[in-house]
């Protein structure tokens, strides 16, 4: 049995800067603080981790007093950013292998995700791409990439009802921390260069494997995955 756990944003979707502008708005109704996401780089890391670098950024009170409030504002109102959304998209060959994977029998997805649940089916179900995913790691379940990650595969286990390997375990996302994720639970690590790192980039970090996309290379993942 092979797991595959996905990465969200920059993996599968992108939401034209959705969940940035959704954040914006909850910091704006929570704390007053416009703009609040400005220098911040929210690739690869968790919703938690990221308010609380407002915070530290802005140098304004304890996060942990109103982080709850912030994350009920931001889930208010990242359905209308993501609905709006002109940039949204699916990356390429997505819907395509997400159906293939799903029907074989000896494979099971999941998400690895700095996402908050929440707001993780929140952006996927505009491109109905909920369905392929039953369970999921989410930045609502730890802070920490790599806990998340492991979180995510004990469900894949529970899931499956069987212990699975570590060696059938491929972590899939878009940024280096993604890999060191991945690479933290033991797991092999596969880097997709559909947002803003390069093929370069993602096997400097220590990928096993790097592809473009998963339109042109799909074929290429299957066979190093061993799914034939």
């Amino acid at each position: 049995m092979k797991l595959l756990l996905f990465d969200l944003d920059g993996t599968l979707v992108t939401t034209g800067g959705a969940g940035v502008r959704a954040l914006n708005r909850a910091f704006l109704k929570v704390v007053g603080i416009s703009n609040a996401m400005d220098g911040i780089r929210p690739h690869g890391k968790t919703d938690p981790a990221i308010i609380r670098e407002v915070f530290t950024l802005r140098s304004f009170g304890r996060p942990s007093d109103v982080l709850g409030q912030i994350i009920d504002a931001y889930v208010e109102f990242l359905p209308d950013e993501v609905r709006q959304s002109p940039n949204y998209r699916i990356l390429p060959g997505i819907p395509r292998f997400l159906e293939f994977v799903s029907s074989r029998p000896d494979v099971v997805l999941g998400l690895a995700t700095g996402n908050i649940e929440r707001g993780a089916r929140i952006k996927l179900e505009r491109g109905n791409l909920n369905r392929y995913f039953a369970f999921g790691g989410f930045g609502s379940d730890s802070e920490s990439r790599t806990e998340l990650v492991r979180i995510a595969a004990e469900k894949a286990a529970m899931h499956a009802g069987q212990r699975l390997d570590c060696d059938d375990i491929f972590v899939i996302g878009d940024t280096p921390r993604d890999i060191d994720a991945g690479r933290g639970c033991g797991f092999h690590t596969v880097g997709v260069a559909t947002s803003d790192y390069s093929i370069a980039d993602l096997e400097a970090s220590g990928a096993d494997f790097v592809l473009a996309d998963f339109e042109r290379e799909a074929d290429q993942f299957l066979r190093m995955a061993r799914i034939v």
